[in-house]
C-alpha cells in the first residue's frame, strides 16, 4: 500500500472507480510475469540443472563468497560476518548431532519481527501481557504452541498418543 500511495495510487474500495489504468496495468504485469515464469520453465530448466553437476568444490567457495559479501553489505560491519560464521558453526555442529536446521533458521529471521510487534503490543496495552493470552484467537494461537511444545516431552507425547487410540477405538466401536 505504500508503494501504490508514493506513486499516487489511493488504496480502498473506490481504487478502480479513481485509477482503472492501474489495475489493468497490474494485470497486465502479473499475466506477463506468468508468461515469463512458463518461458523460463519449459526451455530453461534443463540448462540450468546442468548446475548441479557442478562438483561442489567449486560451488562452495562462491557461496562462501557471497555469503560473507552479502552479510557484510547489510550494515557494512564485519560482526556481522563474524556473526554469520559463528552461525554456520553452530549449525554444522547441530546437523551432526541430527538437530532440524530449519526451525533456528526460521526463529533468526521471524525473530526481529515478533520482537517489534511484541513491543508494539505492549506499548498498545501499556505492559499488561492478558489480552495476548484472553482473546479468542490469542488463545487458540497459544493453545496450539503450548501443545506443540508439549508433544516433545516423551512421557506426554506417549500420553497423548494413548489417549488417541483409546478414543479412535471407542469411536470406532472396537475394543
Amino acid at each position: 500500500m505504500a508503494a501504490m500511495m508514493i506513486h499516487g495510487v489511493q488504496p480502498g474500495p473506490m481504487l478502480m472507480v479513481n485509477q482503472p489504468q492501474f489495475i489493468y496495468d497490474v494485470v497486465a504485469m502479473t499475466t506477463l510475469a506468468t508468461l515469463g515464469m512458463l518461458f523460463y520453465g519449459l526451455f530453461l530448466v534443463r540448462p540450468l540443472l546442468a548446475v548441479i553437476l557442478i562438483p561442489r568444490s567449486y560451488v562452495m567457495p562462491v557461496i562462501l563468497v557471497l555469503c560473507v559479501v552479502g552479510s557484510f553489505a547489510i550494515a557494512a560491519r564485519l560482526f556481522d560476518v563474524w556473526l554469520m560464521a559463528f552461525i554456520g558453526v553452530v549449525m554444522f555442529v547441530l546437523r551432526r548431532f541430527n538437530y532440524p536446521v530449519p526451525p533456528f533458521v526460521l526463529g533468526l529471521v521471524l525473530g526481529d519481527i515478533l520482537d517489534k510487534s511484541l513491543r508494539r503490543g505492549l506499548q498498545i496495552t501499556n505492559g499488561d501481557l492478558t489480552p495476548f493470552f484472553v482473546r479468542p484467537v490469542c488463545a487458540l494461537l497459544f493453545a496450539i504452541t503450548l501443545f506443540t511444545i508439549l508433544m516433545y516431552i516423551p512421557p506426554v507425547n506417549r500420553f497423548v498418543k494413548r489417549s488417541w487410540a483409546s478414543a479412535w477405538t471407542s469411536i470406532r466401536g472396537r475394543p
